[in-house]
């Protein structure tokens, strides 16, 4: 998938988020004593590691900032120091925050590390439901916004904010206007979820909705079966994420259902997983991406943000260079940042363009000499287009993807970028590499060697092999007698 076509579209988005939020807080140090007072250990704070994040619904928000939406947050924060923290944090990652106040302190959930590791957590909260003269406030300012959004999300975690009567109500109000609402559920809370458009429940969570053990293994006859009675009960699309075993989305419809494996290559710390998987797939749904295309999005996005410490967010970027690490086809914005990091690890990028119409042996010598100047070469191929500008509208005989697919499929080529224009110029300006490679007919003075050269790298030459071209195979089919 070409995620940065999807990227583009998520800032002209705007997302309502409206839900629990905290701050969550990492106490961080060294941890190498047991206490001579209890058998617990002694965490050595480093107040210079300390540090404070967005949690809940506003770590939803802060991933659809992140990735280059607009969100709005509509949550509750406490007279409080720390409601002054989670005003700043919003601020900060470019979350616009609508708090509302009913006299509790802000919710703060403290994590002691040592050594890399949880050692404990600390949770400072109140968690009653809102009045309904909140729950009023609260709708009054949802209608006003509304109808400027793109999409709504529910962010519930148990914590007072989305009463049964205010969860209903938005369902309504959102649909009113035409507004899909997409809603990151706890399973005590079931009945209030009913006709949302988009749930967004792990296993576990997808059990308790369901009033079952949460005890029941994750095969794959169970997924199917638990899919199912969840789309059933609540009217709605269900996307169930596994973990390790990936995830699997069901269509309210009763005809769409697939699964994806997970695209996490380290799983470091599962904090926040979850609201990545909902900002990342309201965006793309919003952005009127299919919904596989908006579930390899959010799986994708999901990959990275287990990797890293604690509750975080993944950016444009590195989503960009997820997807060039999966697909050897790379579109323009992909170029410069895989670049960048094959370079930061000591690689040697090596470049060859050409039309590589009807792959022959010619092309296979050229491609494996390349390959021989570096560690990575990436292959800029001439479009249909730019092929019929520079040889004749009789060509290509072989369509782009097609080439690009036969090219990609070759043990000597790493990455393949297709490109419209009559020169390869721009593919180089934006990788820049080490060494260029040409066939002899072009020499040494080639159009590409000033742009290689002012960036330090330097043309190679090969010599093609007589008698094997493109037009010279054609011809000789031409001759065949029929």
């Amino acid at each position: 998938m070409d995620f940065s076509r999807a990227l583009s579209r998520f800032e002209a988005l705007t997302l309502l988020v409206l839900g629990d939020s905290f701050v969550d807080e990492y106490l961080i140090g060294e941890c190498s004593r047991i206490s001579p007072e209890a058998p617990v250990p002694i965490l050595r704070v480093d107040a210079s590691k300390t540090r404070r994040v967005l949690g809940g619904a506003a770590n939803t928000a802060a991933n659809i900032a992140a990735l280059g939406g607009k969100a709005v947050l509509f949550s509750l924060a406490g007279s409080d120091p720390m409601g002054g923290v989670l005003e700043t944090l919003c601020s900060g990652s470019g979350v616009t925050l609508k708090a509302f106040k009913d006299g509790r302190p802000t919710l703060v959930k403290t994590r002691l590390v040592g050594e890399r590791q949880q050692l404990l957590r600390l949770d400072y909260e109140e968690t009653a439901d809102i009045s309904v003269a909140v729950e009023n406030q609260i709708l009054e300012a949802f209608r006003k916004q509304v109808k400027q959004a793109d999409i709504v999300v529910l962010s519930d975690y148990a914590k007072g904010f989305l009463t049964l009567g205010l969860t209903q109500a938005l369902i309504r109000e959102a649909h009113a206007a035409g507004k899909a609402v997409v809603l990151d559920p706890r399973p005590q809370h079931a009945a209030r979820y009913a006709d949302c458009d988009y749930i967004t429940p792990n296993w576990k969570e997808s059990l308790g909705l369901l009033g079952r053990s949460t005890g029941v293994e994750s095969n794959a006859d169970h997924v199917r079966e638990v899919g199912e009675a969840l789309r059933q009960k609540l009217r709605c699309n269900v996307l169930l994420t596994m973990g390790p075993q990936g995830i699997a989305f069901f269509g309210k419809d009763a005809e769409e259902f697939f699964q994806m494996p997970t695209a996490a290559r380290e799983v470091y710390d599962v904090s926040g997983a979850g609201d990545t998987v909902v900002a990342a797939f309201a965006l793309a749904t919003a952005a009127g991406l299919s919904h596989p295309e908006a579930v390899e999005l959010a799986n994708r996005a999901a990959g990275i943000v287990v990797g890293k410490m604690g509750t975080a967010t993944v950016s444009p970027e590195e989503l960009l260079e997820s997807d060039s690490a999966e697909s050897p086809l790379l579109a323009r914005p992909q170029l410069a940042p895989l670049a960048n990091r094959l370079r930061a690890q000591g690689k040697r990028i090596v470049t060859l363009n050409g039309s590589f119409d009807l792959l022959h042996a010619g092309h296979l010598y050229i491609l494996e000499e390349a390959k021989a100047q570096g560690d990575v070469l990436i292959v800029g191929l001439n479009s249909d287009a730019s092929v019929k500008r520079y040889k004749s509208k009789d060509r290509p005989i072989i369509p782009e993807a097609e080439r690009a697919k036969m090219l990609s499929g070759l043990r000597c080529v790493d990455y393949v970028h297709i490109f419209d224009e009559d020169t390869p110029i721009a593919f180089l300006e934006e990788v820049k590499p080490q060494v260029h490679v040409n066939g002899s007919e072009y020499g040494a003075d080639c159009v590409e060697a000033p742009v290689v050269k002012r960036h330090g790298g330097r043309i190679h030459i090969v010599e093609k092999i007589p008698g094997l071209s493109t037009s010279q195979i054609l011809k000789r089919i031409q001759n065949l007698e029929p």
